[in-house]
């Protein structure tokens, strides 16, 4: 396609340090530039190799594109809103409010809820992302920015390019918040801390995972390696 210039460069998802690198080598010696690698990465979730690849992508001049910055709304804050003492300036106009209008599966919410306040039978402990949302609050009242804007911020600093989702016309003016500003190196590595100190990472809700999906002959794994 990119020889007949039906396109101008060539992305790809899911790949590795190990496996970018050769595609970037292999794509190259054919005069065809790789532009882009779609993993899943967020504040909460960047074990798997997540990160790995993103410093390995930074280095190659290969953009990742970051599926699940908001960790399916949990780094919203929205799944915390009622068991803890946070202040609604940071949080998006219609953060709340969209919880009851969520299309999100039962399947989904559990999980997000486990996620969110640990606990029940899970092996996420009590409190669940309370400490990190906490802390991204701190942040954002200080920056006059809102939870979910540090989240997607977050990310940006990092050197990706977030891809999150909008329902809704405050959801993607809130979005378009994230930008024109950076976190502090300070800020970057408190976040981390905090997020390191949970134990846990977000590794997707319901049928939705960060590491594999369902196909035609049944259910994809990988690690990016």
């Amino acid at each position: 396609c990119y020889q007949q210039g039906l396109v101008s460069n060539v992305g790809v998802s899911n790949y590795g340090p190990t496996l970018v690198t050769q595609c970037k080598q292999f794509l190259n010696a054919r005069g065809v530039p790789l532009a882009s690698n779609q993993i899943a990465y967020s504040l909460l979730g960047r074990g798997n190799g997540a990160q790995e690849t993103v410093d390995k992508c930074n280095e190659l001049g290969v953009k990742v594109l970051a599926a699940f910055p908001f960790a399916m709304g949990i780094l919203t804050g929205k799944y915390n809103s009622d068991n803890l003492d946070h202040d609604s300036s940071t949080m998006a106009e219609d953060t709340i409010t969209s919880l009851t209008k969520s299309q999100k599966t039962n399947m989904e919410l559990r999980d997000l809820n486990q996620y969110a306040k640990g606990g029940q039978g899970s092996d996420i402990p009590s409190g669940g992302v309370a400490p990190l949302i906490l802390e991204m609050e701190s942040i954002a009242k200080r920056r006059n920015k809102t939870v979910a804007q540090v989240a997607l911020n977050y990310c940006i600093c990092k050197g990706t390019i977030p891809i999150p989702g909008a329902r809704t016309q405050a959801q993607l003016s809130d979005n378009l918040g994230a930008m024109g500003w950076r976190l502090t190196s300070y800020e970057v590595l408190s976040l981390e801390e905090k997020a390191n100190m949970l134990g846990f990472e977000f590794e997707g809700a319901g049928f939705k995972r960060t590491s594999e999906k369902f196909v035609g002959y049944g259910v994809e794994k990988w690690t990016l390696d």
